[in-house]
């Protein structure tokens, strides 16, 4: 190989290592373009990903209140039920009737009527619905939800209940 054989061939490894460089920090510059793009979109796109989970564990946990309220109230009007019925020969279905007319008429939910009526509370209005009788049998006790029950039927029934002038 002569002189400028090799001069040409050094040449031409000399641009060759520089376009090597220049490649090799165009990489670098993109990588570091990259880096900074992920690392942006990163936390972005988390929060994209978590943010329809975080609107449904919201939904979940409303949705146990409402439940656990549902059962609380439930039981509530079950055993306001359960006092009508026993105490005043009703059915099931009166029982409900009378609670839910009252309800309607004093513009409240049934489950507070029913509370009330478990509590004792004797002033409760008059109701639409009409039990037969009180069983014979079974003697008022003057206590509790059966005073109030009293007064719900005897209401309903159109008379004063004992103790109101």
């Amino acid at each position: 190989m002569g002189d400028t054989d090799r001069t040409d061939l050094a040449a031409r490894l000399r641009l060759v290592d520089s376009l090597l460089t220049a490649a090799t920090d165009m990489m670098s510059s993109l990588q570091r373009v990259l880096a900074e793009v992920h690392n942006e979109l990163g936390p972005a796109r988390r929060e994209e990903e978590e943010r329809p989970r975080d609107a449904e564990i919201a939904e979940l946990r409303r949705e146990v209140c409402q439940l656990r309220e549902g059962m609380a109230s439930r039981a509530v009007i079950e055993r306001a039920k359960g006092v009508l019925m026993r105490g005043h020969g009703v059915g099931e279905a009166e029982a409900f009737a009378l609670l839910s007319d009252l309800s309607q008429r004093s513009h409240r939910k049934v489950r507070d009527v029913a509370a009330d009526l478990l509590d004792g509370a004797s002033g409760l209005p008059p109701v639409a619905a009409r039990p037969t009788s009180v069983p014979a049998g079974r003697p008022p006790d003057g206590a509790g939800g059966d005073a109030a029950g009293r007064a719900l039927v005897t209401a309903a029934n159109g008379a004063e209940p004992a103790g109101r002038s």
